[in-house]
């Protein structure tokens, strides 16, 4: 008996499965890395000197980072593609991490937590755009359900690898691991490609030209001063 996940996958051409599979990969690792700090920030936070009420703060500071930046990270993806934004995320979830071993000043942590807070802005984003893109109409929904257990799985993983780790050998490997994963989802995001992103951007810039709005520019300008 096959399975069902298969048939839908079998529709796909090669480059479309490459790129999900690359995705996929990327997105996996992304959020073990990311996780791997739900157990075990707080207890570091407590360890350099932080009080419950600081710790709680310094925590805060994922949700400001991700809420300030989510709209111009939309907005990037939008008129750049989604890729930059993808590498944003992946590269903000390799860095944060190192951030964390640097620095036992809860101001500095803070500051890190925030920057940590730009890698789910940009990622869940992006992603999920990225997926809608690259998968077919016809099997689009379907796609984006597997694509989309990244998270599940990560968020299993990650925790339970971060805990080991702190229990095992202490924080700085926790921070490095992290760092290696979040290094390897960069590396595998760099191989993804927008295979019909390029070619619907400038298909939109064309469009906007003709309605007398170039390349953001002023309304109306001369058409002969067009870039596209």
């Amino acid at each position: 008996m096959e399975f069902v996940i298969l048939n839908s996958f079998r529709s796909l051409t090669v480059a479309q499965r490459s790129n999900l599979l690359m995705l996929f990969a990327a997105g996996l690792l992304f959020w073990a890395s990311l996780t791997m700090f739900l157990p075990t920030l707080s207890l570091y936070l407590d360890a350099v000197g932080g009080t419950p009420g600081q710790v709680g703060q310094v925590m805060g500071g994922f949700t400001i980072g991700l809420l300030l930046f989510r709209p111009r990270l939309a907005h990037l993806a939008d008129r750049r593609g989604r890729k930059p934004a993808l590498l944003i995320g992946v590269g903000a979830v390799a860095i944060a991490p190192l951030g964390y071993a640097l620095t036992h000043s809860l101001a500095l942590l803070f500051c890190v937590r925030v920057f940590h807070g730009i890698s789910v802005a940009a990622l869940t984003l992006a992603y999920s755009a990225l997926v809608a893109d690259i998968a077919p109409l016809s099997a689009r929904t379907e796609v984006i359900s597997y694509m989309s257990l990244t998270t599940p799985v990560g968020m299993c993983l990650g925790p339970a690898l971060g805990s080991t780790l702190l229990d095992l050998y202490g924080f700085m490997p926790l921070f490095l691991t992290s760092s290696v994963l979040g290094g390897l989802s960069f590396g595998l995001a760099l191989l993804v490609q927008e295979l019909i992103r390029r070619s619907w951007l400038k298909m939109r810039r064309r469009a906007r030209c003709r309605f007398g709005v170039c390349c953001d520019r002023q309304p109306f300008t001369f058409p002969r001063s067009c870039c596209c």
